[in-house]
């Protein structure tokens, strides 16, 4: 509970300014779905939501971006996202998956953090829980997915004394933890990218799409 109530304490600073050097130019919800594949449920589609955040960049600068997630986890993510603000955590980007034409090899290797994408689990047939909104990768260069002599992405290096590198007892992996998400870097084949929450995927009534900033944003 420490560090839920940690990551809630920052001030509610109703600003619409940006603290980025760069123009941000942010996506329609509508944008951030196009050419999802056909298979995709509308019922899954119908459950996401396109919500900003903000992040410190490897450059120490304060950017912008956004994740598409199912509407249950954003309460969640925006803690998360805010934990590694204040912290000066760093990410590289976040940018909805269909920047990379829903390949998660090209995202992985742009080191690029996400959420939604509707998918299997590499080598089975069976749909991983991106394809329903309820899991997301951070930092795959510093985190990759590790099973045998395969690295994901390639060249990746899990070093936990670089920066933007996850590991047992990192306060995001904590945070994540304490409020019920699984990571993979608990798991025998360790994914150190990838959290995910284990709740029943299901039909929602009434999402609001599109989610800016909360009213405890921090810019």
């Amino acid at each position: 509970m420490f560090l839920l109530l940690a990551a809630l304490a920052v001030p509610g600073v109703q600003t619409e300014g940006t603290a980025s050097s760069e123009e941000w130019f942010p996506m329609t919800f509508e944008e951030s779905l196009e050419g999802v594949s056909e298979d995709c449920p509308g019922w899954i589609t119908d459950n996401q939501v396109l919500m900003d955040v903000a992040f410190v960049g490897f450059d120490g600068e304060v950017h912008f971006g956004q994740l598409v997630v199912d509407a249950r986890v954003v309460v969640d993510l925006q803690l998360v996202f805010t934990q590694m603000l204040l912290t000066g955590f760093p990410l590289e980007s976040v940018v909805p998956i269909c920047e990379y034409g829903w390949d998660d090899g090209l995202s992985m290797a742009d080191n690029n953090t996400s959420g939604f994408n509707y998918r299997t689990v590499a080598g089975t047939d069976r749909l991983s829980r991106h394809a329903y909104g309820l899991a997301i990768d951070i930092n795959p260069v510093q985190n990759p997915y590790c099973t045998g002599d395969r690295i994901s992405p390639a060249g990746a290096v899990h070093d936990p004394s670089v920066s933007g590198t996850l590991y047992a007892g990192h306060p995001v992996v904590l945070l994540f933890k304490e409020l019920g998400w699984r990571w993979g870097g608990d798991w025998t084949e360790k994914d150190y990218q990838h959290f995910d929450l284990q709740i029943k995927p299901m039909a929602l009534e009434g999402v609001e799409h599109r989610r800016c900033w909360p009213p405890w944003r921090v810019l």
